[in-house]
């Protein structure tokens, strides 16, 4: 029950925050003995998933209220959603036994975290915009997320980063960047639970879940919080967390 709670805090703090949800599981596996449950991954990520909708409830109220009315605001957002899935979606295809691969190569795990805490800090130089989000930006925070599918690249950072980057208002690349995971991560939900051969025990199931959903709505309001103006101090943890387990892994 306690490695159940550990990674259900893990998991719901760092799915969101942008310090990789991937790499910090695959370090707590390869390092510290704490295995993930089968089973009780895939439903952590439910609550995670969950809260995101929870978080985001308002913005998908007035996309879907729009689209009913079919105003062309609430449609070009939902292309911009399916413009920048196509990355992630095509990648999965023809890259997925390679991305599974990576996840028991630590070395290459803590090189990408501190690559994540790189991009992160450089966002500290961008000055802040006003550009609006568009099919040719929404592709490219796209192809951010399509590289997150490696552990150590954080979704979040690689597409908030993105959107920074392309002077996008800082609080919209926040907003796209966590309404444009839903699709991947539904799909990724439903790949997982099918996998699942054996439920573990409810009880560590309905833990787990309210605690990742509990933290991950946490770490939803923090996030938000930070990005205008602190978004960039995550890279410096991931860079000392790389730099911590590179030079462990080594001695």
């Amino acid at each position: 029950m306690i490695k159940i709670i550990i990674l259900a805090i893990v998991q719901g703090f760092t799915e969101f925050l942008p310090i990789s949800s991937s790499g910090h599981l695959a370090i707590l596996e390869n390092l510290m003995d704490i295995q993930e449950i089968v089973g009780v991954t895939a439903f952590l990520h439910l609550g995670t998933f969950i809260a995101t909708i929870v978080y985001f409830r308002k913005d998908i109220y007035e996309i879907i209220k729009g689209l009913m009315k079919r105003e062309s605001s609430a449609i070009r957002y939902v292309v911009n959603i399916i413009i920048g899935s196509i990355p992630i979606m095509v990648f999965a295809v023809l890259f997925r036994d390679y991305v599974e691969n990576s996840f028991m190569e630590l070395r290459l795990i803590i090189i990408f975290l501190g690559i994540t805490g790189a991009i992160l800090l450089l966002t500290s130089i961008i000055p802040k915009g006003e550009n609006p989000l568009s099919p040719l930006r929404a592709f490219a925070i796209g192809i951010g997320q399509m590289f997150a599918a490696f552990p150590g690249l954080s979704r979040s950072g690689l597409t908030i980063s993105s959107g920074i980057y392309m002077k996008i208002d800082r609080i919209e690349a926040f907003r796209f960047s966590f309404l444009l995971s839903l699709p991947a991560i539904f799909g990724a939900n439903l790949l997982e639970i099918k996998k699942v051969t054996h439920l573990p025990n409810p009880l560590e199931i309905i833990i787990g879940l309210i605690i990742s959903f509990i933290s991950g709505l946490i770490a939803l309001r923090l996030l938000r919080s930070l990005v205008q103006k602190w978004f960039y101090l995550f890279g410096f943890y991931c860079l000392i967390i790389s730099l911590i387990f590179f030079r462990y892994l080594i001695l």
